[in-house]
């Protein structure tokens, strides 16, 4: 997997421009460096003058293990211990060129940062971020500086720390709930078994095929018998295998709006992401960190009850209105005789069309149409304004129920699934429609 974000990262930072430094980040990059330095010199003054002073910077390199891009530094410091103090401070050169090659490597570990992107750089510890940067130790204090730079909203920092924390927690969470299931079915059978028929016991898809696996050698494998970097190395894997399982829930549930997401049962939530009760932890765990971590705003329930109804809406609503009045028109023509519809009271249309009284204004206009062949009354023109807002308010009753749909998403589904939810006939598919673009929108 680190393979391949390298390489997408490494492509990114390809196709993007170069990366400036602020005059800030300039003299804090300078300060690291001069601390790499002094880390340095003071590392070449345990190992003695003798020895660093009579060796070439290459070999001093090799034999020390210090990497290329650290060169510069290292010279530096063999010069501060071996060569003369006043021929050093007028030779510039020897300085520049140092900070330069350590600028260089800031740049480069900068851009892969940007690459990654913040999230996953504000949410990773460090020596998570050298061995993802593939960098030496001794240039954590570089990394650290970039990611800081990355991630200067200490807010965001703060979050995504508690976010990587919190996956760390529901993953052992889930280890404990697997691990008591399969018990369940004796270990004899457990530890026989093959990873995709416990996985068929525990009603868990393929992505938890690395946590199922590592339950399994938790309960059956003798502890005695593995050695600490096998256990380590282990929890590792599964635990990155786990935080993409753990990624995708979040990043579902936190598309869903505040209102749904913070009102919604567990049990709902299990069924809507078609997950077994074993998961039931993860799944609240996600809930409540993002009900916690992202409030919706205090003014956010009124704002969405008060949706302006701007001129391009108005338009947009007569438009769909009048697309309604023609639709009902055809309805009644299909189904009922000329005599029948012409003679009969507004309200006996209505129950026959099954409309909501919000549209009587258009019935009314529809058996105008009808009944005066096609030509819309100046009386009935005059009743126009109160015919529309007729027909928004039904748009507006349709908004409102659509903050109470919690088993499907209401910007994804179709026109027509969402008239089966709501129960209601196809003759408000138009309303509907708008409805679903201002909600969206």
């Amino acid at each position: 997997m680190k393979p391949f974000l390298t390489i997408l990262a490494l492509l990114a930072v390809s196709s993007a421009g170069p990366i400036t430094l602020t005059p800030e980040q300039e003299l804090e990059s300078i300060a690291d460096f001069l601390v790499t330095v002094r880390e340095i010199y003071e590392d070449l003054v345990e190992r003695g003058s003798e020895f660093v002073c009579s060796t070439k910077l290459q070999e001093l390199l090799d034999i020390l293990g210090f990497p290329d891009e650290l060169d510069g530094a290292v010279e530096l410091a063999q010069e501060w211990l071996c060569g003369d103090g006043e021929a050093l401070m007028a030779n510039p050169q020897l300085h520049d060129a140092a900070l330069k090659g350590f600028r260089e490597e800031v740049l480069r570990i900068y851009e892969l940062a940007k690459a990654y992107g913040v999230e996953l750089v504000c949410g990773s510890r460090l020596h998570d971020l050298l061995d993802l940067f593939g960098v030496d130790d001794r240039l954590d204090g570089a990394v650290k500086m970039v990611q800081k730079w990355c991630c200067e909203d200490s807010s965001a920092v703060k979050t995504s720390s508690e976010v990587a924390s919190l996956m760390e927690e529901s993953f052992w969470d889930t280890v404990i709930r697997l691990a008591n299931r399969l018990k369940e079915y004796g270990l004899d059978f457990v530890c026989g078994a093959k990873i995709h028929e416990l996985m068929d016991l525990l009603g868990v898809d393929d992505r938890l095929d690395g946590t199922v696996k590592f339950v399994q050698d938790l309960l059956c494998k003798d502890e005695e018998e593995t050695d600490a970097l096998a256990k380590r190395s282990a929890t590792i894997d599964a635990l990155q295998a786990y935080g993409s399982f753990w990624s995708d829930i979040w990043e579902t549930l936190k598309s869903w709006s505040h209102d749904k997401l913070c009102t919604t049962k567990l049990q709902d939530l299990l069924d809507i992401l078609g997950f077994p009760d074993a998961l039931d932890g993860a799944v609240e765990m996600a809930q409540n960190a993002i009900c916690k971590f992202f409030p919706e705003p205090e003014s956010a329930l009124v704002h969405r009850r008060e949706i302006e109804i701007t001129p391009e809406r108005n338009l947009q609503s007569i438009t769909a209105f009048m697309k309604t009045v023609k639709l009902i028109a055809k309805r009644l023509l299909k189904n009922y005789l000329k005599g029948l519809i012409c003679s009969s009271r507004l309200q006996q249309l209505m129950d026959l069309l099954e409309v909501p009284d919000s549209f009587d204004g258009a019935v009314e206009m529809a058996q105008d149409l009808i009944c005066a062949s096609g030509i819309l009354s100046s009386s009935l023109m005059e009743k126009n304004t109160a015919a529309l807002q007729g027909f928004i308010d039904t748009i507006m009753g349709i908004l409102e129920r659509f903050y109470d749909i919690v088993d499907i998403d209401v910007c994804t589904a179709g026109i027509p699934e969402l008239l089966e939810k709501l129960r209601l006939p196809d003759t408000v598919v138009w309303a509907v429609e708008i409805a679903v673009d201002w909600y969206c929108n």
